[in-house]
């Protein structure tokens, strides 16, 4: 089972870049994870396991609010490598500094994880476990 991944882009009219690092992306996490088709930043997702930037732009510190609407977790992976650009960490400490967590992996190894825990969790949510617990006081 694959995550099922949103790509968010800043505005409509997405340019190539965004285009260029979404295919490396499909190809990066080909075994860990669908991608649905990209949906701009402030629209409504469609039941998805997780978002993800493929690019971040400037615009991000203008849109906190719509930030704040993502119910689901943020991936920000905007490297050639599958990780997160160096400066993109500002916008992300700043997102984080308005109660806003994103995952900005720093290795791909660590980027294929996290797709995986997004696609066990979905599989899990459903399930029933039992869970045992003992009193006694060593």
């Amino acid at each position: 089972m694959k995550a099922r991944l949103v790509p968010i882009c800043f505005a409509e009219d997405r340019d190539e870049d965004f285009h260029l690092q979404l295919t490396r992306l499909k190809d990066l996490l080909a075994d860990d994870a669908g991608f649905l088709d990209p949906v701009p930043l402030g629209k409504s997702l469609p039941d998805a396991d997780g978002v993800i930037f493929p690019q971040f732009l400037g615009a991000a510190y203008r849109m906190v609010d719509a930030f704040k609407a993502i119910e689901i977790p943020i991936f920000v992976i905007t490297s050639d490598f599958g990780t997160v650009l160096t400066w993109d960490w500002e916008i992300c400490g700043v997102l984080r500094s308005q109660g806003i967590n994103t995952f900005a992996p720093h290795s791909l190894d660590q980027t294929r994880k996290l797709s995986k825990t997004l696609s066990v969790k979905r599989e899990l949510m459903p399930a029933r476990l039992p869970v045992f617990q003992d009193k006694t006081i060593c």
